[in-house]
C-alpha cells in the first residue's frame, strides 16, 4: 500500500470529552392521549353531523384539544433534552450554558406501581440570561405541552423541573451523560 493511499485524517487527534446526545419522548408516552382524543372527537363530529346536533359538534372539542395539546409527545424528530460542548439543550428553551448551571438533582416519586421521575436544574441566574442559544419554534407550539416547568427561587434564580418519566432514556443514564459534562 502507499503512503498517499493512507488515511489523511490518521494523524489528527481523536476528539476527546463526552459524546452529545438527544433524547426525545418514549414512543408509547403519548400515542392514547393523541389517537384516543382524535378518534373520540372525530366520533362526536360524525355523530353530531349525522344526528343533526350541532352542540355535540362542539362537546368534540374537548378531546380534540386533548389530542391538540399532547401531539408534541409523537413527534419523535425533536429531541426534549440533550448536550454537547456548547450547553444543555431543552426543547423550546434552546441551549443553556454549562456555566449558568449550578447543580442537576433527580427526584424520583412513586404512585401506585408507576414510577416518575424528573430532572431538577438549578441555575445559577435567571432562565433567560441563562440561554446561550435560544431555539426558534411556531408559535402554535406555545399552547401545547411542554416537558419543563420554570420555577423562580427567593434568590432570583430559576430551577427547571424537567419530567424524564416520558423520555426514551434512562434516568440514571441522562443524569450520568449530563454530569460527564458539568460536574455538579
Amino acid at each position: 500500500m502507499s503512503n498517499t493511499d493512507a488515511d489523511p485524517f490518521s494523524d489528527l487527534e481523536k476528539p476527546t470529552g463526552p459524546a452529545p446526545f438527544a433524547i426525545g419522548f418514549d414512543r408509547s408516552s403519548g400515542d392514547a392521549m393523541v389517537y384516543g382524543g382524535l378518534f373520540l372527537g372525530g366520533l362526536l363530529v360524525v355523530v353530531s353531523i349525522a344526528a343533526d346536533m350541532p352542540v355535540m359538534a362542539l362537546v368534540a372539542l374537548a378531546p380534540l384539544a386533548v389530542a391538540f395539546w399532547h401531539y408534541p409527545m409523537l413527534d419523535r424528530r425533536v429531541p426534549q433534552i440533550g448536550a454537547n460542548a456548547d450547553g444543555f439543550f431543552v426543547e423550546r428553551i434552546g441551549f443553556i450554558d454549562w456555566a449558568s448551571i449550578r447543580k442537576f438533582d433527580l427526584r424520583r416519586t412513586a404512585v401506585r406501581n408507576i414510577e416518575l421521575a424528573r430532572l431538577e436544574v438549578s441555575l445559577t441566574r435567571p432562565l433567560a440570561d441563562a440561554v446561550s442559544g435560544p431555539q426558534i419554534y411556531p408559535a402554535w407550539k406555545k399552547v401545547m405541552m411542554r416537558n419543563w416547568k420554570a420555577r423562580r427561587e427567593a434568590d432570583g434564580t430559576d430551577t427547571l423541573v424537567i419530567q424524564l418519566h416520558t423520555l426514551s432514556a434512562d434516568p440514571e443514564q441522562i443524569l450520568e451523560r449530563l454530569r460527564a459534562y458539568r460536574k455538579v
